[in-house]
């Protein structure tokens, strides 16, 4: 990530850290066994520059293996691959995102939301909306981290804590969870959402899976 991402950091701070060329960060997903049921959080930016088709590939898992498909939130580099052109890219998936998300999304101007409400309709058969605190298929619990978007959402599935968006930055934002990247939509909550899931998941001794922390994409909070 850039560190223009991070403009209310200052300048003395990212040169002690040393991360004034960016800071190490990835795309990711998760392919997850929750309870038995095998869950796809997130599915990256999409084709062409996605690698989430080879990844699934190389470990045994074909579009229609993806039964459930939980969504973090409705960026473009989390839903992008859920389609190909006009094409459905997991047509056995159920699809789960928060309805606080969902009903924001809609709500926005046609200019922001046209590539989340023609993905959204194309899955509009097996979409389903959560509340913050509903138990989910596979025992994942939905836990509220709005701020980043007004439904991010990360979810406990056993040992795992799926944080989403939480931080762009680890490198920046695990020892100074008060600095946003520019894409946190209410950069207050956002903060208050960061601290608390990194409080979580230090007490419950959670491994956190982040779609942009620096590969392999998992963190202990020590």
């Amino acid at each position: 990530m850039p560190r223009s991402l991070f403009a209310d950091a200052p300048d003395t701070l990212i040169e002690r850290l040393a991360l004034q060329d960016g800071i190490p960060a990835t795309i990711s997903a998760f392919w997850v066994e929750a309870d038995g049921e095998h869950i796809l959080f997130d599915t990256g930016i999409g084709a062409p520059e996605g690698r989430l088709m080879e990844r699934l590939q190389a470990i045994g898992v074909a579009p229609d293996d993806v039964r459930y498909l939980f969504l973090t939130h409705l960026h473009g580099d989390h839903i992008g691959g859920m389609m190909c052109g006009d094409s459905i890219v997991f047509p056995q998936a159920e699809v789960y995102i928060a309805k606080a998300e969902y009903d924001a999304w809609m709500q926005m101007p046609a200019e922001q939301n046209a590539k989340v409400v023609a993905t959204m309709e194309a899955y509009k058969e097996r979409l389903h909306l959560f509340a913050f605190g509903d138990t989910l298929p596979g025992g994942v619990l939905a836990i509220d981290a709005a701020g980043h978007t007004p439904g991010h959402t990360a979810f406990k599935a056993g040992s795992l804590l799926v944080v989403g968006d939480i931080m762009h930055g680890a490198a920046l934002q695990v020892p100074h969870p008060e600095y946003c990247a520019e894409y946190d939509m209410d950069k207050a909550k956002a903060v208050e959402a960061r601290r608390r899931l990194m409080e979580y998941a230090r007490d419950n001794r959670l491994t956190m899976a982040g779609m942009h922390l620096p590969a392999p994409a998992f963190l202990d909070i020590e």
